[in-house]
């Protein structure tokens, strides 16, 4: 089969719970032009079928208006059901990933008999470009989408933001974030990106590390832990300049404790095993593995055409935080199926996988 490149392409992670829990779990699209919706869905890993929740009690999206704000205006979230509300209405809880950014209240109620209901976001002022997580749960289900919150736009200039702003990778783990570039007004320059410094026993790359004018654009951070590396936070900071004005933005790494390479069991995340998960007669690229207790962990995936996790086909994630018990699980790509020529990096939590080339990766 030939190797398609949808750099844009709308596409589904699902995962799968060994000890038989299913969790039905949704996400929306993000506020990036360029970032992909997607969803969860689960299923028993023995080959047996589960019995999905009535779809009248699940949580199907979450719509932001608008999806980008300036810091200090509001936005409004538009959760919807897959049916209507029962009797008694659906209380829908509500979380910000960045309260101190955006600020979502603790739950919004869809009245009895109809399908949707709205709360309002309020942001505040910041410097530099943040994207936020809204989501919303309910009976087991969950959706969300990212909220993008801007400094105040200048007449001509540009801006630049992390994406995630905080990464999570054990000591001999390797990681990636984003940092985007937006031109505004007429400006009209290429942009060349720094880092301003490394800290002792981690490496940062930049790919590019020059942006093309007019100046919007996303350079690949490549984060490298050392396997001595000191357990803590660091600051990762970019420097973006057009040669006479500089901006900058500022990833958040925690180094935390056990082995790197997706490898180790020095936190609740265990080791990350690229594998490729089978139903309905397809193959899916995916992540085994088992958690060491139950624990909210940020997820994060790239899948890459290739296989040397150089050429970006999409990504997934994006540092959100996931509720996931002392189970296994299996994560995968649904979009891209029996396409053997791909490869991926998965972030869970405190583990980071390696390079996983799915031509040669064996079956879950």
């Amino acid at each position: 089969m030939a190797l398609l490149q949808h750099p844009n392409a709308k596409f589904r992670l699902f995962f799968l719970l060994f000890a038989g829990l299913v969790w039905f779990l949704g996400c929306g699209s993000s506020s990036q032009p360029s970032t992909p919706q997607g969803s969860f869905a689960g299923g028993t890993s023995d080959g047996t079928t589960s019995t999905p929740a009535k779809a009248a009690d699940r949580v199907s999206k979450v719509a932001l208006s608008p999806n980008t704000v300036v810091g200090g205006t509001s936005s409004k979230a538009t959760v919807t059901l897959t049916q209507a509300a029962p009797a008694g209405g659906a209380k829908i809880s509500l979380k910000s990933a960045a309260p101190a950014i955006a600020k979502v209240p603790a739950s919004v109620t869809v009245a009895q008999g109809k399908t949707s209901a709205t709360a309002a976001i309020t942001t505040s002022a910041v410097t530099s470009g943040a994207a936020v997580s809204i989501t919303a749960s309910y009976n087991n289900s969950m959706a969300g989408a990212n909220l993008t919150v801007t400094p105040p736009a200048t007449s001509s200039g540009f801006t630049v933001s992390a994406s995630p702003s905080s990464l999570t990778l054990a000591p001999g783990a390797s990681g990636t974030a984003e940092f985007i570039t937006k031109a505004t007004g007429s400006f009209d320059k290429p942009l060349l990106l720094g880092v301003a410094s490394d800290p002792a026993g981690i490496s940062a790359n930049l790919n590019p590390a020059v942006i093309a004018a007019p100046g919007s654009g996303t350079s690949q951070l490549q984060l490298t832990v050392a396997d001595n590396a000191t357990a803590g936070d660091y600051s990762i900071k970019v420097n973006v300049t057009d040669g006479t004005t500089t901006h900058a933005a500022t990833l958040q790494l925690t180094v935390g404790n056990g082995s790197g390479s997706g490898g180790g069991s020095g936190g609740p995340v265990g080791t990350l095993h690229g594998c490729w998960y089978h139903s309905g007669g397809n193959e899916y690229q995916a992540v085994k593995f088992s958690m060491n207790s139950a624990a909210t962990v940020n997820f994060d995936a790239y899948l890459y055409f290739g296989a040397t996790c150089s050429q970006f086909a999409d990504r997934f994630g994006f540092g959100q935080p996931l509720s996931l018990g002392g189970f296994g699980y299996i994560f995968w790509f649904s979009d891209f199926k029996n396409q053997t020529g791909t490869s991926a990096i998965w972030t869970v939590g405190n583990q980071t996988s390696q390079c996983v080339d799915y031509s040669t990766a064996p079956d879950c």
